[in-house]
C-alpha cells in the first residue's frame, strides 16, 4: 500500500491539538481508532478548515477563532 504524502497540517497547532485529544481518548478507551490516526487527524483538519471553524495562516499554522 503506497504511503500518503505528508499532510500540510502536520506540526501545526491544529494537528498537535487534535493528535493529543485523539491519543487521550484512545488511551482512556473512550474511542477506538481502527484507521491510521494520521489519516483521521488529516480529515479532521480538512473539515474544520473547510467549515471555517479554524483559520489557517501562511505557512500552514492554524488557530481557533
Amino acid at each position: 500500500m503506497p504511503s500518503r504524502p505528508l499532510s500540510q497540517y502536520r506540526d501545526t497547532p491544529l494537528w498537535n491539538a487534535l493528535s493529543a485529544v485523539l491519543a487521550e481518548l484512545a488511551s482512556s478507551r473512550e474511542i477506538t481508532v481502527n484507521t491510521d490516526p494520521d489519516y483521521v487527524i488529516e480529515q479532521l483538519c480538512r473539515e474544520l478548515t473547510a467549515k471555517k471553524l479554524v483559520v489557517t495562516a501562511a505557512g500552514g499554522s492554524s488557530a481557533a477563532r
